[in-house]
């Protein structure tokens, strides 16, 4: 038997609209609905001919889960569903009509053969259904006639938006997010087994674009998931003959946890804790990783709040979804409509941009910038265009044709340029021109200065030419309590590394994110770190900087928690000949070390150029340079930094930094001043470029012990390549651009 769900107005026409129940969603909490609980019988069934309307509702037997009419807060649409009773938090974990609502509060569900209500019809002439029942675990099931343990139809088998423990899925199941959080309806983003037959999960977007897997399932845990926190429940997954399902451990005790895809792609696990439920974790943890999460003309960066934002020119289609932030896949229309031609029209560079989305791409063979905006200007049609390098080296001219979805912040530094009229574009200046970083290896001294300093000026000019949209949103660091990051640490159970000032041990957060948590440790040294934290990075960002979530100062304790960073800190890929914790160390390629370089001098312009106060950091080494999953540098550990006024250029202090990286003027007792930083970017560029210490007192050969000599003595030999690490020395560039 196909069974429908039909539905209509309480009329003596018999005009319904169907609802097949072979269409699929997902599981979304939804915090702001309207809905009454009154059992009916006080019971757990729904008895053929009997009718459920209004604020009326089924039980579980377990109290656990309800089913009856909801409505979205704010809207006159009425659904049938299926939700937590527990909490005051309406949870829905499925919807029965998502795309087909009650008008008002006048639709009723029942069982029957006949009527022209909302209710179960079946194809064949016979009634065989007796009844319908809510199960404790969350499933509505519907009873046979003749042999009333059999199940003729149940919710399960046809999920909509939840993903419950004990549910079970097959190929032929999707789940699909809501549209947004007032509209159930089917949006864009799903999420199913892989087709290929794979153990993994796959999300996509529009049925047509694969953002995310959830990697293979090897009997613990998906390889491409982070793991969630396990004293919330662990999630057992079983892959049988046809279909996956899952269970919550330790079973039998009262740990309650469900996964969610919600409006904004993310696929999350909720667990119930202190008497409502909360997300423990999320997949993908970047937001940003969500394919067109910000819509058309949206690009996304992680550092900032709200992440979403439109490109200049361009405001958002719906201003009231992106200002109440809650549906940002409307994306954004031109301010301005484009006349194509040379007066009214113009492009605008972004820079250190993932390029958009390549399905409406064509690829031309212009070599040079000019001729690939030329190409893309001569076509009306084309909205953007990027030179970019490829493997061979050979520059491809990529030119966007529709709407550009999926553009979003990264740290490689390309540059997107996009169409908009005349009007839109940043007003010139005299630092507009067209710029290039150009790094040499030089010798130390008079050479290394002088790089450095064009290297400086340079990445200022183009921080300088990419302003308009790209600044940071600030936000103050949250105050934790210890109890709370007690818990996120597991009562600091794994300890990350430990420096001068204390240990840093690694958490996770109530809402899932990854934290670095550092213990300061030291009364007097303690607090003073604590407070140079607090005062440079608390209310500053930068892709480029490590973000201070929040911190701690309860009785004598001081904590700082910062995002974790999982490939660690640089000097563990530059130094390390050895494996640690049983994972092979692969030596960075040379375009991932000038990545690195490049995205540190960038943080140094940040902090010296363009904050309110000029921050000199004090003590950049490789071991403050920490790396995200994508290899972006990020700057930390700022507890020795200075806070300058921009009235002042030097600032009296005393000694501070690690030996090695230390400039001239610490050691002879001089103004400290922001090029400070600038030397020890350089001697830390040095360790970048050879892979191992300035200063190593096992080296073999004597005139190596100190490399930077050594190195401006190769240089002066025309033996630039003699200082680049061995391990990569066949890949390296003499010249970077």
């Amino acid at each position: 038997n196909v069974i429908n769900m039909e539905m209509g107005a309480n009329s003596a026409e018999p005009s319904c609209l169907k609802y097949n129940l072979l269409l699929l969603s997902w599981i979304f909490v939804l915090p702001y609905t309207s809905c009454y609980s009154i059992q009916i019988d006080g019971g757990h069934t729904l008895p053929l001919g009997v009718s459920l309307t209004g604020n009326q509702t089924i039980m579980s037997k377990n109290g656990m889960f309800a089913m009856g009419f909801f409505s979205p807060r704010g809207t006159h649409n009425w659904y049938v569903g299926i939700w937590y009773a527990q909490v005051s938090q309406q949870i829905i974990v499925w919807v029965a009509n998502r795309a087909s609502p009650v008008r008002n509060m006048a639709g009723v569900l029942n069982l029957s053969r006949g009527g022209r209500h909302l209710r179960v019809c079946e194809a064949a002439g016979g009634n065989l259904v007796s009844r319908g029942v809510l199960l404790d675990s969350g499933n509505f099931v519907l009873l046979g006639r003749h042999n009333r343990s059999e199940t003729v139809w149940e919710s399960f088998d046809h999920p909509t938006h939840a993903w419950l423990p004990g549910m079970k899925i097959a190929k032929r199941h999707k789940f699909i997010s809501w549209k947004n959080s007032l509209d159930p309806a089917p949006g864009v983003f799903s999420v199913r087994l892989d087709p290929s037959g794979l153990k993994q999960f796959v999300f996509e977007w529009n049925d047509s674009v694969q953002y995310c897997a959830s990697g293979v399932w090897n009997g613990h845990y998906f390889s491409k998931v982070t793991e969630f926190p396990r004293e919330y429940g662990a999630l057992k997954f079983k892959f049988d003959v046809g279909y996956v399902s899952y269970t919550v451990l330790p079973e039998g005790e009262k740990v309650h946890n469900h996964l969610a895809v919600d409006k904004d792609g993310q696929v999350g696990q909720y667990a119930f804790i202190d008497g409502k439920w909360t997300m423990i974790g999320a997949e993908p943890r970047d937001q940003c990783r969500v394919f067109g999460i910000c819509g058309a003309y949206g690009t996304c960066n992680p550092n900032n709040f709200p992440f979403c934002s439109c490109v200049q020119g361009f405001q958002p289609a719906d201003d009231r979804a992106w200002n109440s932030h809650e549906w940002w896949s409307s994306g954004c229309v031109r301010r301005n409509p484009l006349q194509c031609s040379a007066t009214t029209d113009g492009f605008l560079q972004l820079i250190a941009t993932w390029l958009p989305d390549e399905q409406a791409v064509s690829h031309m063979e212009e070599k040079t910038p000019d001729g690939c905006r030329a190409a893309c200007f001569n076509n009306c049609s084309c909205n953007a265009f990027a030179l970019t390098a490829t493997a061979t080296a050979s520059p491809v001219c990529r030119l966007w044709f529709g709407d550009l979805l999926n553009i979003r912040h990264s740290c490689d530094g390309r540059s997107l340029f996009i169409r908009v009229a005349a009007s839109d574009l940043p007003q010139p200046s005299s630092n507009s021109s067209r710029l290039h970083v150009l790094v040499i290896l030089i010798p130390v001294g008079t050479g290394l200065a002088t790089i450095l300093a064009v290297l400086f000026t340079r990445l200022k000019r183009l921080r300088l030419h990419s302003k308009g949209g790209e600044d940071a949103v600030e936000m103050f660091p949250r105050a934790f309590t210890y109890k709370e990051l007690q818990i996120a640490t597991r009562n600091f159970k794994d300890k990350l590394g430990s420096g001068g000032f204390g240990s840093v041990f690694r958490g996770t957060l109530p809402d899932g994110l990854l934290v670095g948590v550092k213990r300061l440790e030291g009364t007097v040294h303690g607090e003073k770190q604590f407070r140079a934290e607090i005062s440079t990075v608390g209310n500053i960002q930068h892709v480029n900087l490590v973000r201070l979530q929040g911190f701690c100062a309860q009785g004598s304790q001081r904590l700082l928690v910062y995002d974790y960073m999982p490939n660690g800190s640089l000097n563990s890929f530059l130094f390390s000949n050895n494996n640690q914790a049983g994972k092979a160390i692969i030596p960075l390629d040379w375009k991932t070390r000038f990545k690195i370089a490049l995205g540190t001098a960038r943080a140094l312009v940040y902090l010296h150029e363009e904050c309110r106060d000029r921050i000199i950091h004090c003590d950049i080494k490789p071991e403050n340079i920490l790396l995200d999953e994508y290899f972006c540098p990020k700057v930390a550990d700022f507890g020795l930094a200075k806070l300058m006024g921009r009235d002042f250029s030097r600032v009296l202090t005393t000694t501070r930094g690690t030996r090695g990286y230390l400039a001239p003027e610490w050691i002879s007792g001089m103004p400290i001043t922001a090029k400070a930083d600038v030397y020890s970017f350089g001697m830390t560029l040095f360790e970048i470029i050879s892979g191992r210490r300035n200063l190593d007192l096992d080296e073999e050969e004597s005139s190596r012990i100190v490399f930077p000599p050594w190195a401006l003595a190769q240089i002066a030999k025309g033996n630039i390549m003699g200082v680049v690490d061995s391990k990569i020395v066949e890949n390296a560039e003499d010249v970077e651009e």
